[in-house]
């Protein structure tokens, strides 16, 4: 499970967007100068140029609120005629028929419907921005309504901006809608209710209650089947309590029998006994805790090798992926440190998340989970607590207590936060226990759960980060329109859109690590010489003026446009929807810094779209 979670923009960010930013403007105004150069001579292009850039600021420094408000009022008033009402009934078809292919019966049902309800709201609403604002201006162009527009009092700036906000209201509204809807689809789609008889409870002995820490007099019992899953419940005497939930630390390890049939997924129902014509019925209520909005204390991360060395990478098995593994039965280790650990944040001790990738080197018992174990420790005086066991399943999630009183390897009562904690750090080293198995575990995998966040509010953010995305494809799809046609501005547009989401792949390639570190990666023309000569990527290319010429040109290039993907938006970064569904409650900082970066990018797109259409006459007075 990635837990990975955008980051805010640092400085560094805002002086290398300056930066590029300066300097595509610089390498603009040489390009026009030369050409007006060509046209009317070096002193006269000068000139020419200075007034334009004079006439362009000045109408920038002169934008009418009220004017660009009444041009995108009209462009609202044209696009819900065309696109914005077949967005809404696309999204209720898509509502209407969605249970037949999302699986009711899935081991994490929740998960499922929220990834499923984001990504069709992303790439519906992604869809009609693009069409609706690409092909607005060449239109208007086209069929000559423009000239009704420029003849009267309207700077070029106006029409452009105006466009962007009408149109991104144009997209808001059912964007908004869709949220709405999409929250109430998903809490009646999984709403439901188990059955508990008084035939499915027994009286639990004395030594029974005890080690349940109930009442004398309690009974435990199992729910019925709903949605694929039933609950083991245990209810005090007066017959009221709560169901369990499928918590994987708590499975045996020899145990052979469905995992969802002795625990229930990842939420709870209340249990409430009522006498009815004297006998006593039990009624379930609605699921709780079955979406989450976790929220983490992630650490750093580190390894012991099965001889007992410190290193940065686990064991690796094959896997391509930012996991590092650990060997069973050996030394072998995941070190977590983890800081701002406070008897404040955590009163009652640490609860700590673990999503365990297994790699089994034996076919014998795949049904069954792996034991490990956890060890917290001291970071400076290395003390630890007695290693404390549990039981890891694939896609599970292990919720794990450590309360504040723990004892030694030797027996002894020692206190979290006195004994273990200090400067606010403390250690928790994982294991894996059985030979020829291996935990993997990343970075993001084993956090320690501060608190648990509104759901809804967390659910909104998905959609914040959908509509950033919705208003730069807005603010492209202008500026395309503004000197393309339009179905070439809507494919530009897609095109960079494209680019966008795959900007981590493509700054890899670019950059050269896309094989990783230790393996030099081809640029474009080399890879057009090693496809030619069907040359793989791990052969040398031969020595000569020929080969340090296609590496000059290919790191050239990459520079070029590793500076461009640097500029250009990281729409991955703004889904917010893998978080979401997994659970994890998405950081303001991350999302405000997303819209930063928006902003960022919005600007001069809005400036380079004004000055384009600026030059370009329209009509004369």
């Amino acid at each position: 499970m990635d837990t990975s979670a955008p980051t805010p923009l640092t400085v560094d960010s805002w002086f290398a967007w300056l930066r590029f930013t300066s300097a595509a403007a610089l390498a603009a105004l040489v390009v026009c100068y030369l050409a007006l150069a060509l046209r009317y001579g070096p002193l006269a292009a000068g000139d020419r140029l200075y007034s334009a850039l004079l006439s362009a600021a000045r109408d920038l420094w002169n934008l009418s609120p009220r004017r660009t408000a009444a041009i995108a009022w009209l462009a609202v008033k044209e696009s819900v005629r065309k696109q914005a009402a077949a967005g809404l009934v696309i999204f209720v078809l898509i509502l209407a028929f969605a249970l037949w292919f999302l699986d009711q019966d899935s081991l994490d049902p929740s998960a499922l419907y929220v990834s499923f309800l984001l990504s069709a709201c992303n790439y519906l609403i992604l869809v009609m921005a693009v069409v609706t604002s690409a092909f607005s201006l060449p239109n208007d162009l086209k069929n000559k309504t423009i000239y009704t527009i420029v003849t009267k009092p309207v700077r070029a700036g106006e029409i452009v901006l105006g466009r962007i906000l009408g149109f991104a209201l144009v997209c808001t509204v059912p964007l908004v809608c869709m949220g709405l809807g999409s929250y109430f689809f998903l809490t009646r789609a999984l709403d439901h209710r188990h059955e508990l008889r008084e035939s499915d409870l027994a009286t639990l002995d004395a030594d029974e209650a005890t080690a349940e820490h109930v009442p004398p007099g309690s009974k435990a019992g199992i729910t019925s089947v709903e949605r694929n899953h039933r609950h083991r419940v245990v209810v005090d005497p007066s017959g009221n309590g709560i169901t369990e939930t499928n918590d994987a630390s708590k499975l045996a390890v020899d145990d052979s029998s469905s995992f969802l049939e002795r625990f229930g997924q990842s939420h709870r129902h209340r249990v409430t006994a009522v006498e009815r014509d004297g006998r006593t019925t039990y009624e379930l209520g609605p699921p709780e805790g079955q979406f989450q909005a976790r929220v983490p204390i992630e650490g750093s991360l580190r390894f012991i090798t099965p001889q007992g060395n410190m290193t940065t990478e686990g064991t690796n098995v094959g896997n391509w992926t930012n996991r590092g593994y650990v060997a069973g039965s050996t030394l072998a280790a995941a070190v977590y440190r983890f800081s701002n650990v406070t008897p404040a944040v955590f009163p009652d001790g640490l609860r700590l998340m673990m999503n365990i990738r297994l790699f089994r080197t034996t076919k014998e018992g795949l049904d069954k989970p792996i034991l490990g174990s956890v060890v917290v420790r001291n970071p400076y005086t290395r003390a630890a607590c007695a290693p404390r066991n549990f039981a890891a399943r694939e896609y599970f999630t292990v919720d794990l207590f450590l309360p504040r009183t723990l004892s030694d390897a030797s027996g002894n009562s020692i206190d979290l936060f006195r004994d273990l904690v200090v400067n606010q750090e403390v250690e928790i080293e994982l294991q894996c226990i059985p030979r020829s198995q291996y935990f993997g575990v990343g970075p993001k995998d084993v956090y320690l759960l501060a608190r648990e966040a509104s759901f809804a509010a967390n659910f909104a953010k998905g959609f914040v980060g959908i509509w950033l995305q919705m208003l730069l494809a807005v603010s492209l799809g202008v500026f395309f329109s503004t000197f393309l046609s339009g179905p070439v501005a809507m494919l530009a547009t897609g095109a960079a859109l494209v680019g966008a989401v795959l900007k981590p792949a493509l700054l890899k390639i670019v950059e050269g690590r896309m094989y990783g570190e230790n393996v030099h990666s081809s640029g474009m023309l080399e890879s057009m010489v090693r496809l030619a000569q069907q040359k793989a990527v791990m052969q040398e290319m031969e020595q000569g003026a020929t080969t340090d010429a296609i590496l000059w040109f290919d790191r050239a290039m990459n520079g070029l446009l590793g500076g461009v993907f640097k500029f250009v938006p990281d729409f991955s970064a703004m889904k917010f929807g893998d978080l979401i569904a997994q659970g994890l409650d998405v950081a303001p900082a991350a999302v405000s810094g997303q819209a930063w970066q928006a902003l960022g990018f919005l600007l001069p797109l809005f400036v380079v779209g004004f000055l384009i259409f600026k030059s370009i006459e329209i009509a004369k007075s």
